[in-house]
C-alpha cells in the first residue's frame, strides 16, 4: 500500500467521524438515539437497510466461497432476494401497527416478561456473534494488507464505529450507511473492472477455470435452502432490521426499503461472485480462501485504487457492526434497563444507560474477536441461536389464538438447544439422513412442534393476549 492509499483510509474513517458527529447534534432524547424520531424516509432507510445487510460476510465471505466454489459462491447473497421481497410485500404493517420499539417487547405484548426476557438475551448474544464477525473480516482484511499485527488491526476496526454509534445512535448509523453504500457499491464496481482487466476479458474467465465453476449447483441444495430460509427468519425477527421498519415514517417507507435491498442483491451478489472467480485465476491455490479479497487488492488494483477497495470492505462491516451494536443498545436500554432494572428510568437515564451499553456489548464483541474464527460460520450460528427459535413463536402467535405463553417459552428453549447441538455435533459430523439437515430447520422445526404440541395439551391462561394483536 502507498502513501495515497493510506491517505483514502483516513479520509474514509475522518468523513464517518464527522457524519457521526452531526449527528450527535441531532439526538435530543432516547427515541432519537434508538429509533431515529421514527420519521426516516424511504431513500435513506433503503440505503441504510442495503448497506446494513451487505456487510463484510456479503463482500469476503461471498468472495471466498466463490472463490472456491464458483458462481455457486453466488448464493450466499442471492439468498438473500426473495426473503427481502416477501417479507418487504407483508410484515411492515404487521410490525408497525404493534406500536412496539423491540421484538422481545412484542413478545411479552403477546405472551409474558419471561418470554421477552429470554428473547432479548438469545438476541444479545446472536447478534454480538454476528459483530465479531464483522470485525474479524475488517481486520483480517487490514493485517494483510498493510502488515498491521491483528491485535492492532482489531482495534483499528472497531473504534471508529464504536465511536459515531456511541455518540450518535441510530440517526449516526443511518447517515454514516449511507455515505459507505456509495463507497462500497463504487470499491466493488470499480475492483471488478480492475481484476478483468488484469485477467484479459470475459472469455479468458470462463475458460480459465473449472467447468463446475459455472453450476449454480456446485455447493448442493441444503446450504442454499437452508439460507433462504434463515434469511426469512433472520430478517422478520432480528432487531437490526425490525428497528429500521419500525423507525421507518410509516409503512410504505419500510416496504420499499425492504424491496430495494433484494433487488441491490441481485446484482451486488453477482459482482462479489465474478470478484471471487477472478481472484482464483489471479492467484489460485490460497490455502484460505476469506484472503481472496487480498489478493484482488495486492495484484489487480493500481495505487490509490487499493485505499478504495479497503475502504469499501471496511464501510461493508462498519455499517453491519454499527447498526448491530445500536439494536443491541435498543434490546438492553428497552427490554432489561428499562423494563426491569429501573422500570422508573426517566429518558436522560435510558439515553445514559443506551450509550454505556454501546459500549459495552462493542468491547464484548472485541475480546471475542481474538478467539474467533470462519466468518460465514460464525454468521451462521449468529442467526441460528436466535432466529431458528423465535420465527415461529412470534409470527404464529401474532395470527392464533391457540397458542400460549407456556407453549412458547418451551418451543424458543428446546428449538434453540437442538439447533446448537446440531450445528456443534451433528450436522456434517454424524453419518445418514440426521447428518445433512441443516440446524436451522431442525431448530425451527422442531420449535414448531414443540409450540403446537405444548398448546394443545396446556391450557391457555394468556389474558386480552390471544390471536393477532
Amino acid at each position: 500500500m502507498a502513501l495515497i492509499d493510506y491517505f483514502v483510509i483516513l479520509l474514509f474513517f475522518l468523513v464517518l467521524l464527522y457524519i457521526g458527529r452531526l449527528a450527535a447534534k441531532r439526538v435530543l432524547n432516547n427515541k432519537d438515539y434508538l429509533l431515529a424520531g421514527k420519521r426516516v424516509g424511504k431513500i435513506p432507510l433503503a440505503l441504510s437497510m442495503a448497506a446494513t445487510d451487505l456487510g463484510g460476510a456479503g463482500v469476503v465471505g461471498a468472495m471466498a466461497l466463490s472463490y472456491s466454489r464458483g458462481i455457486a459462491g453466488g448464493w450466499w447473497n442471492f439468498c438473500a432476494v426473495p426473503a427481502w421481497i416477501i417479507l418487504g410485500l407483508t410484515i411492515p404493517k404487521l410490525f408497525i401497527k404493534q406500536q412496539t420499539s423491540t421484538v422481545p417487547e412484542l413478545l411479552e405484548k403477546r405472551y409474558d416478561l419471561r418470554t421477552r426476557i429470554l428473547a432479548a438475551i438469545l438476541h444479545l448474544i446472536g447478534t454480538t456473534f454476528a459483530i465479531t464477525a464483522q470485525t474479524m473480516v475488517a481486520a483480517m482484511i487490514i493485517t494483510s494488507i498493510t502488515g498491521i499485527p491483528m491485535t492492532y488491526s482489531v482495534l483499528a476496526a472497531t473504534v471508529v464505529f464504536v465511536v459515531y454509534t456511541t455518540a450518535g445512535g441510530l440517526i449516526a448509523v443511518i447517515w454514516t450507511d449511507i455515505f459507505a453504500y456509495f463507497v462500497l457499491i463504487f470499491g466493488v464496481v470499480i475492483a471488478l473492472g480492475f481484476s478483468i482487466s488484469k485477467v484479459g476479458s470475459i472469455s479468458t474467465i470462463v475458460n480459465s477455470v473449472p467447468k463446475s465453476f459455472w453450476s449454480v449447483g456446485n455447493i448442493g441444495w441444503m446450504e442454499p435452502a437452508a439460507w433462504i430460509v434463515m434469511n426469512l427468519f433472520f430478517y422478520s425477527t432480528s432487531q437490526p432490521y425490525i428497528q429500521r421498519l419500525i423507525a421507518a415514517k410509516d409503512a410504505n417507507t419500510a416496504k420499499f426499503a425492504y424491496v430495494y435491498t433484494g433487488i441491490n442483491y441481485i446484482i451486488s451478489a453477482l459482482f462479489i461472485a465474478l470478484l471471487g472467480i477472478c481472484s482464483y485465476i489471479i492467484i489460485p491455490g490460497l490455502k484460505n480462501a476469506e484472503m481472496a479479497v487480498t489478493s484482488i487488492i495486492n495484484y489487480a488494483l493500481p495505487v490509490g485504487v487499493r485505499g478504495v477497495m479497503l475502504a469499501s470492505i471496511l464501510a461493508a462491516t462498519m455499517t453491519t457492526s454499527s447498526s448491530y451494536l445500536n439494536a443491541c443498545a435498543s434490546i438492553f436500554t428497552i427490554d432489561i434497563y428499562k423494563r426491569i432494572i429501573n422500570p422508573r428510568a426517566n429518558d436522560i437515564k435510558c439515553l445514559k444507560a443506551a450509550k454505556l451499553s454501546t459500549l459495552g456489548i462493542s468491547l464484548i464483541a472485541l475480546m471475542a474477536s481474538y478467539f474467533a474464527k470462519g466468518i460465514i460460520e460464525m454468521i451462521v450460528f449468529a442467526n441460528i441461536i436466535y432466529t431458528a427459535c423465535i420465527f415461529f413463536p412470534l409470527l404464529v402467535g401474532l395470527k392464533s389464538k391457540k397458542v400460549n405463553s407456556k407453549a412458547e417459552f418451551y418451543s424458543i428453549i428446546i428449538g434453540g438447544m437442538l439447533a446448537v447441538i446440531s450445528k456443534l455435533w451433528i450436522y456434517k459430523v454424524v453419518e445418514g439422513v440426521i447428518g445433512v439437515i441443516h440446524p436451522i430447520f431442525v431448530g425451527s422445526i422442531v420449535s414448531l412442534l414443540v409450540l403446537i404440541f405444548v398448546s394443545l395439551i396446556t391450557k391457555n391462561t394468556d389474558k386480552n393476549k390471544r390471536g393477532e394483536l
